[in-house]
């Protein structure tokens, strides 16, 4: 097994994230092969799986890395909104989170067939981690007001199996996805949000 000193390993991993998400994004996470990956990264096969069991396990820590620099992102939208009623600064979230979805092609061109993919090759717990995070980064909507009437857990089973939905519009035209998008966000938020009354 290959040695491999901090900062070597760290560039490495830079080359795998980097290389992974251009390969991703230009042909889906079913069509790259790990030998494709090695020969853009300049590594060993070996290599790769000292860093990944799998693509697929690749493909989740890139994008767990890109919804988690959205996540970051969305901190400004927040705090220059926070003014609003909580589900209506909720629902501004997603929105947004949806239009900023253009800077990120990776994660852009994932899809519901892309979810069913990841969730037969991943092992259950690599799929619980990367909800972890999820359920992390919802949990900071609390600091803006934002409480969740089922509890976290199932607000963001419910938001991700949403998100799943909504990049399965992006064939729409602009305007009909927009209008569908807030038609389900309405119906979601209302039972997800606990009233601004109460």
């Amino acid at each position: 097994m290959p040695r491999f000193s901090a900062g070597e390993r760290e560039i490495i991993r830079q080359r795998l994230m980097r290389e992974g998400e251009r390969l991703f994004a230009a042909f889906g996470v079913k069509k790259v092969t790990v030998d494709e990956i090695v020969r853009a990264t300049g590594i060993a096969k070996g290599t790769f799986y000292t860093f990944y069991p799998s693509k697929e396990h690749l493909y989740l820590d890139i994008a767990g890395n890109l919804q988690l620099q959205m996540w970051r992102d969305m901190d400004a939208f927040l705090k220059e909104h926070r003014a609003l009623p909580p589900r209506a600064l909720c629902k501004g979230c997603f929105l947004w989170m949806f239009d900023e979805l253009q800077r990120y092609p990776m994660l852009r061109q994932a899809d519901g067939e892309t979810a069913d993919y990841l969730y037969r090759k991943l092992p259950p717990e690599a799929i619980e981690a990367h909800t972890q995070d999820d359920r992390r980064e919802l949990a900071r909507l609390e600091e803006f007001g934002i409480r969740f009437a089922c509890g976290p857990e199932i607000a963001t089973k419910a938001l991700q199996t949403l998100a799943v939905a909504f990049l399965n519009l992006q064939q729409e035209g602009a305007d009909s996805r927009q209008a569908v998008m807030e038609i389900i966000l309405d119906g979601v938020l209302k039972e997800l949000i606990v009233d601004e009354d109460h």
